[in-house]
């Protein structure tokens, strides 16, 4: 019976893959594997001597036909010592050896742990942003942080402790064989009827770990939704009834948990009672012989430990059956989000400094989730170094527009041009180096304020950071909250609703980018901090070509130029202002 047999339908091509896939975790540890192979073959090494120094004292001290011989020269009384140290020494190697094993193995499971989660964790931040809005936020983190985990029992430890066990019971089956082939074959009897209830075990112990961890994601996406949502659920008094639907959801995760639990419970059964089976009947056969004078005590003991020996890491390989079945549902889901293509950031001509004209020609979007259009021949044209306000209802599709621009999404049909040149044809990565862009929600970090602005150019200088915040009109508020290295609360809490804009505004300005895109930045402010943050708007989009998506005109940013979206397309011609002196 083939391996993939023994422990279920594993999916071969699913183990292949895997092992191509998250094989460079491994690179540059070859001697520590190395080292952890040869402490697993001298573990095995260690557990077939165990036996022999008792079958010595049974068979030369114990129980003989005259008086007691002694080994190696030395009386029966010597002789005894001898052979307890012998056993005591045996016992203290194999300890040693699996400790030194252990340590080995837990240094190298880190690190390729580590590995693998950084690959996942990087190919998520690559890929597009219309998987990332028909994911779920809660169900990727269970991917990263809980299936990553199993996978590193599919790509070491398991194999590991099935080298271990495996070479144990191959050489266990060897010696048994040459010592008396009737009783090893007796001893195996029950390996082909374990084989296969391991085999069918972990192919249900495979289906019911996928509905599982499915099942969690679910459940960590609602909770990650809900406590970004913390302020309605209270606001409406409806913890109870949130709390409730989270049960539900944990409930059906927990239900497919008890579920693994009792196959591999089972599984557990089963093994003890075909090994139970198997020793009964080594001690039937054994004892008949002993009887008989085919075999001496000592040997019997001999059989008896080996046969253990033998159920032993047959019950420790259905254990390892049960975690890589387990390990290669999860290799199967973290395969799903890597065979996803992610952005081509490398590839197109460079983009070189833009002068910041910005054209859409006939642009036609529909969202991919329902294919509603967004865009509907979208045109308009905006020279360099302008201020322009998309105004319109919801649903019109000016951050759609936005996203075109960035590149974070690809229109149907039309051309989107900068500086008379397609945006499709410029390397991914130097194209948004080009641009500043705040989006519609307030998006801070649990950090520095430095670090915040930080994030729009990581090497700006401390008088670029200065700047910047002086540009966005936050740099009074710096100074009332402790300065630029006071930390955050998660998502900006620390500061109101215009302070976290301006904040925002000030890591777009750090950027220094020739085109700025600003969607909704006047968006739930009161009237005093609306006019701040205009301010501010109009200082960072001096000499920059600059886009404000708002609902109406905002005469306070004083724009040169108004685009009025309906149904994504502009019914009238774009309307020009005068520009504020």
């Amino acid at each position: 019976m083939k391996l993939r047999e023994a422990f279920g339908d594993q999916s071969p091509q699913t183990l292949r893959r895997a092992a191509v896939t998250f094989r460079p975790a491994l690179a540059g540890q070859g001697r520590r594997l190395a080292a952890c192979g040869v402490l697993a073959l001298a573990t095995s090494a260690l557990e077939l001597l165990r036996p022999w120094p008792i079958k010595v004292l049974f068979d030369r001290i114990l129980i003989t036909d005259g008086p007691a011989k002694g080994i190696w020269g030395l009386s029966p009384e010597a002789s005894l010592f001898a052979l307890a140290a012998a056993v005591l020494a045996i016992s203290l190697l194999i300890g040693a050896v699996s400790l030194r094993m252990a340590v080995l193995a837990a240094e190298v499971g880190r690190k390729a742990t580590t590995r693998v989660r950084r690959q996942v964790f990087e190919h998520l931040h690559r890929l597009d942003l219309p998987f990332h809005q028909s994911s779920r936020t809660g169900d990727l983190l269970v991917r990263l942080m809980g299936d990553v985990n199993m996978v590193r029992d599919m790509l070491f430890a398991s194999w590991l402790t099935l080298l271990e066990r495996g070479t144990l019971l191959v050489g266990t089956a060897v010696v048994m064989l040459v010592l008396d082939p009737l009783l090893a074959l007796v001893a195996l009897v029950p390996l082909p009827a374990l084989w296969w209830a391991l085999g069918r075990s972990s192919r249900k112990l495979k289906d019911v770990t996928r509905k599982q961890r499915r099942r969690e994601g679910a459940a960590a996406a609602f909770a990650s939704e809900s406590l970004q949502q913390i302020r309605l659920v209270k606001a409406y008094a409806a913890e109870d009834r949130t709390t409730d639907s989270f049960a539900r959801q944990a409930g059906a995760g927990e239900r497919a948990s008890l579920k693994s639990t009792r196959i591999t419970a089972k599984m557990s059964w089963i093994t003890e009672a075909l090994t139970g089976a198997g020793l009964a009947l080594v001690l039937l056969v054994g004892a008949r012989k002993v009887l008989q004078d085919q075999i001496s005590v000592g040997e019997l003991i001999v059989f008896t430990t080996y046969a253990r020996s033998v159920y032993k890491p047959l019950r420790k390989l259905s254990s390892e059956g049960g975690r890589l079945a387990k390990a290669t549902a999860c290799a199967g889901r973290l395969l799903e989000v890597l065979d996803i293509r992610p952005e081509e950031a490398s590839t197109g001509r460079p983009a070189l400094a833009f002068d910041g004209e910005v054209e859409l020609r006939h642009v036609r979007y529909r969202y991919p989730e329902n294919g509603v259009a967004a865009l509907r021949g979208l045109s308009f044209r905006l020279p360099a170094g302008s201020l322009a306000v998309l105004s319109g209802p919801n649903g019109s599709g000016k951050s759609t527009t936005i996203s075109m621009l960035l590149r974070l999404v690809s229109p149907d049909s039309g051309q989107v041009l900068i500086d008379g040149d397609d945006a499709a044809s410029f390397r991914l990565d130097e194209y948004r180096n080009q641009f500043a862009y705040v989006p519609q929600d307030v998006l801070l970090f649990g950090i520095s304020i430095r670090d915040n602005i930080l994030y729009g150019r990581p090497d700006a200088d401390a008088d670029a950071v200065q700047e910047a915040a002086r540009l966005a009109l936050v740099d009074d508020v710096i100074e009332r909250v402790g300065g630029y290295d006071a930390m955050l609360g998660e998502n900006g809490a620390t500061l109101s609703g215009g302070e976290a804009r301006r904040l925002m505004l000030a890591r777009a300005a750090v950027r220094d980018a020739r085109i700025v895109l600003l969607d909704e930045p006047l968006a739930g402010v009161d009237p005093e901090a609306r006019a701040l943050v205009a301010q501010a708007i109009r200082r960072i989009a001096a000499g920059r070509t600059t886009i404000v998506v708002n609902h109406g005109p905002a005469d306070e940013i004083s724009p040169d130029t108004v685009i009025h979206l309906a149904d994504g397309r502009v019914p009238r011609p774009i309307r020009r202002l005068r520009p504020s002196a």
